[in-house]
């Protein structure tokens, strides 16, 4: 059986795709230090709406608004879609890309969560961050938004899947951002509205889930052909991979929000991902060492 030919990209397709997540992570690093050091604080309590109080029925709408930034809809969602673009294109790549993506999102909010312990509008009223004047970890940990990570992280998945599809698909690349996009704003707005997060966390989970997508992204696109060809994986090793990833699928949908991103668990997780990548660059690394003395010799 002859292998399908699988996406590579030129290096200067590479650099072309990381410079957003340069400009993101720009912008996450610059609010993260404003949030920290307090000079956001007064912009964040000027915007707060406390619609739930004064319209309780804006409460319900605006959480169903919003509801495409909940892990448990939006990460099942996208691993299931990567499931069908790697059965058609015969490549391994859409769904390794997504699940990285998202395991790498979750884990590094889940992680800045913990670090910068800051208080939920709705919940403590308190922007400051390290404020350990609650005890309980739930009503802290509003920096960065998950809601705003999780639905940056799908839509950038979505619109490089878009992008890099077939060229009679390739028209629909502009529809699939201009929802994303809607997607995204309306989520901003009911999170923003029904105070489930201050603005600035908002903003900065955009950021930080189009940066770690795109970094997942790049990580995958190196990977090695036996990584990504279903007739070189091997069938024990596709049956693992399924049953692993079908299995992140149901821990995201299930699985309580401190487990995943209020405790120890993202720390694991970025551990793992981080040593994960530089295992995989260091043989790499060895492969493309062992190419160029191939080609010396052959000279």
């Amino acid at each position: 059986m002859q292998l399908r030919k699988i996406l590579r990209l030129s290096d200067e397709e590479r650099r072309l795709l990381a410079r957003p997540a340069f400009v993101a992570a720009g912008i996450f690093a610059a609010i993260a230090i404003a949030v920290i050091s307090g000079v956001a604080n007064p912009l964040d309590t000027v915007l707060v709406f406390d619609l739930r109080h004064s319209h309780p029925w804006t409460d319900d709408f605006f959480k169903i608004l919003e509801s495409p930034g909940q892990r448990r809809f939006v990460y099942p969602f996208a691993i299931v879609l990567s499931f069908v673009l790697t059965y058609r294109r015969r490549d391994l790549l859409p769904t390794i890309t997504a699940v990285s993506a998202l395991l790498f999102t979750n884990a590094v909010t889940g992680v800045m969560k913990i670090l910068t312990l800051r208080g939920f509008p709705r919940r403590t009223g308190d922007p400051s961050v390290f404020n350990t004047n609650f005890g309980d970890l739930a009503d802290l940990g509003a920096f960065p938004s998950g809601h705003a990570t999780n639905v940056a992280a799908a839509s950038t998945l979505l619109v490089l899947a878009a992008y890099s599809a077939r060229p009679k698909y390739r028209w629909l690349a502009t529809p699939i951002t201009v929802v994303t996009a809607i997607a995204c704003v309306i989520t901003f707005i009911s999170s923003w509205l029904r105070d489930t997060h201050w603005v600035t966390d908002l903003v900065a989970g955009f950021a930080l889930g189009v940066c770690t997508t795109i970094v997942a992204t790049l990580w995958a696109l190196h990977l090695p052909d036996h990584w990504r060809h279903p007739e070189l994986a091997g069938r024990p090793r596709l049956i693992v991979f399924t049953v692993g990833v079908l299995s992140l699928a149901a821990i995201f949908m299930f699985a309580a929000n401190s487990f995943l991103s209020h405790s120890g668990t993202s720390f694991i997780m970025v551990a793992a991902v981080l040593g994960f990548i530089a295992r995989q660059s260091q043989q790499g690394i060895k492969r493309a060492v062992a190419r160029r003395g191939d080609d010396s010799s052959a000279l």
